[in-house]
């Protein structure tokens, strides 16, 4: 099994937005080949920063799911809400 840890910070006053789409992504996900849970999750010193932690099969699904047409048409719509560029790591089990 794969995590996917990916830390978004959002432009300001963007939050409420955010959410919106950052569902519509993971809805985008859930049918992928090798998806088995997401969740989200907000720093508590600064709303602005989100982290979504996605498991995968394995690292070819993660890869599959990250160059699909699915997230990219997704993602156009994150993008605009960010500050920068979205950070991902990609953690396996000890």
């Amino acid at each position: 099994m794969l995590a996917v840890l990916i830390k978004r910070t959002l432009a300001s006053e963007m939050e409420s937005t955010y959410e919106a789409f950052s569902r519509k992504m993971i809805q985008a996900a859930v049918p992928a080949k090798g998806f088995i849970s997401s969740k989200a999750f907000k720093d508590l010193k600064d709303s602005k920063i989100r982290y979504t932690l996605i498991q995968m099969e394995c690292l070819a699904d993660w890869k599959a799911w990250y160059e699909s047409e699915e997230r990219r048409a997704a993602l156009m719509h994150i993008q605009p809400l960010l500050k920068e560029d979205e950070y991902i790591s990609i953690l396996t089990t000890a």
